[in-house]
């Protein structure tokens, strides 16, 4: 059974689609739903509950300011946005956590999503 549950919600149909088939071939990782509009996240954040979101980074590197207010609400969810060309990733999550790394593989990815969240 899944441990981690995904909502997938790149803008970007052609990374939406690659991220689901390197997804769907882990058996720890299990996308609950696919969003083309982020303008609907968080009421699925609300309803799904899930570990992750993945969504993409705007063109000035800053995840929407909704997410913060996600946070406080849903602690448990961590975020991850993912430039479309695939050249940056910024990750926030437990309010205090974020970061942002640069040339890191689809096997990074797959590991930091089949991670553990860290804090309490």
């Amino acid at each position: 059974m899944p441990e981690h549950r995904i909502v997938l919600a790149c803008g970007s149909r052609l990374l939406r689609d690659m991220l689901k088939r390197i997804i769907l071939k882990s058996d720890q990782l299990a996308i609950i739903r696919e969003v083309t509009d982020q303008k609907e996240l968080p009421s699925v954040i609300e309803h799904t509950n899930p570990e992750w979101v993945i969504l993409s980074l705007s063109f000035d590197d800053h995840l929407p300011t909704w997410v913060d207010t996600s946070m406080v609400s849903h602690p448990t969810v961590r975020f991850i946005a993912l430039a479309t060309d695939g050249s940056k990733i910024k990750m926030k999550w437990l309010e205090v956590h974020e970061q942002e790394l640069n040339g890191i593989s689809l096997n990074d990815l797959m590991r930091i999503l089949e991670s553990k969240p860290v804090g309490p």
